[in-house]
């Protein structure tokens, strides 16, 4: 099986080269997910990658930036030109997407598309048409439940209902989207293999104890309840270290220039932020289950936060398989006092205890739910249906 992953992205390398040194950065969970996946795929079979690298007129200074095609994680990456101007991007986009993807296809590769990105989904999957290949959707969120334009939204249905195969994050997805009997396989994410070089160790904390959240700094996210059940919780020798963008973070620098109990980090590298989840004491996911669109996600970061080794304390999200249960603790009452009781409890337990938990945990993402395993699962639903079809 061969693959061809078209994508918004770019490898490890190449991102720390274009945005260390940037104020903003792009969104690096999709960044993270699509370059674990390509290479899960790639430690199995052969993998090309039509990449369109992740600048706007924000991070991007040159008009033009060309990048040369290199070999990361196994799989090969070949660039379409970063260009700072939208419109003549939009185009380079398009005819790179289709042109990259028709080269390094063949009748017997797989096409892999994330359907949110629009333009380089719409122009692989017509690709992948003119070669007579199957053309897997990644959907991570429904474009029906996300903001954006009629034509976006519409786009994205497009690609959906046109791809052959499906890669969706919870059960809820496949109802949602009627895919009409295709083939698809529910990977809620992948943790990354490699952190199994890294040990965590309670030497590493930092103290005061520090309660962690990384990701979305947003109020719909449950943010706003999170500093103020921290601060009802009261816990001594504690801050709460908060990093990323969104619109809570204006009222949030303001409650942290008055507590010193609060710290917002702003954007950092994905390396320095798992480099602190290592170091935090615990890590919390506050998001609020009510929300129609929390039954059709699972959010990156509980991967990434369950292989830091440091223990979870999440809401109970829909989309979480049951496995997960006996490795995370869970915030029962969503609100400020019932985050203020949740780490009140978990808090009150020893050091050693904590580190056990977060122990367990990562043992079981990294064993069962690491890149290399999800990736596989994949490439099986792609090969029974292909023995189906012989």
């Amino acid at each position: 099986m061969h693959i061809v992953y078209a994508v918004t992205t770019c490898s490890d390398k190449v991102y720390k080269q274009l945005f260390s040194e940037t104020r903003v950065k792009p969104a690096f969970q999709s960044q993270k997910y699509h370059r674990l996946l390509i290479e899960g795929l790639a430690a199995h079979t052969e993998v090309d990658v039509a990449a369109s690298p992740p600048v706007n007129r924000s991070v991007l200074n040159s008009a033009f930036v060309r990048l040369p095609e290199e070999t990361e994680g196994g799989a090969r990456y070949h660039y379409i030109p970063a260009i700072r101007n939208p419109l003549v991007k939009l185009a380079a986009v398009a005819a790179g997407t289709f042109w990259k993807t028709l080269r390094y296809s063949r009748k017997d590769s797989a096409v892999v598309v994330d359907c949110l990105n629009r333009t380089t989904a719409f122009f692989a999957l017509l690709a992948a048409k003119v070669r007579g290949c199957r053309c897997v959707g990644i959907i991570t969120d429904l474009p029906d439940m996300l903001s954006g334009g009629s034509f976006s939204v519409k786009m994205a249905n497009y690609v959906i209902r046109h791809c052959t195969d499906y890669v969706l994050l919870t059960e809820a997805m496949n109802d949602y989207i009627q895919n009409n009997g295709k083939p698809y396989v529910v990977l809620e994410g992948h943790s990354d293999i490699s952190m199994r070089d890294l040990r965590p160790g309670l030497e590493k904390k930092t103290s005061p104890r520090s309660v962690f959240y990384a990701g979305g700094v947003s109020k719909q996210y449950g943010l706003a309840d999170l500093v103020e059940g921290f601060r009802l919780a009261d816990l001594p020798n504690a801050r709460l270290e908060i990093y990323g963008p969104g619109d809570y973070v204006p009222e949030l620098q303001k409650i942290a220039e008055e507590d010193s109990r609060i710290f917002y980090g702003g954007m950092l590298m994905n390396s320095e932020i798992v480099e602190r989840e290592q170091q935090a004491t615990l890590l919390v996911n506050p998001r609020p289950t009510h929300e129609e669109f929390v039954k059709y996600s699972f959010p990156s970061k509980t991967m990434e936060y369950m292989a830091s080794g440091t223990p979870v304390l999440t809401t109970r999200l829909p989309g979480m398989p049951k496995e997960y249960y006996p490795y995370v603790s869970f915030i029962d009452e969503e609100t400020a006092e019932g985050i203020a009781a949740a780490l009140k409890a978990v808090l009150a337990m020893p050091d050693e205890d904590l580190f056990q938990m977060g122990k367990a945990a990562r043992e079981f993402v990294l064993e069962s739910r690491n890149n290399v395993v999800q990736a596989r699962k994949l490439l099986d639903m792609l090969e029974m249906e292909k023995d189906v079809k012989k």
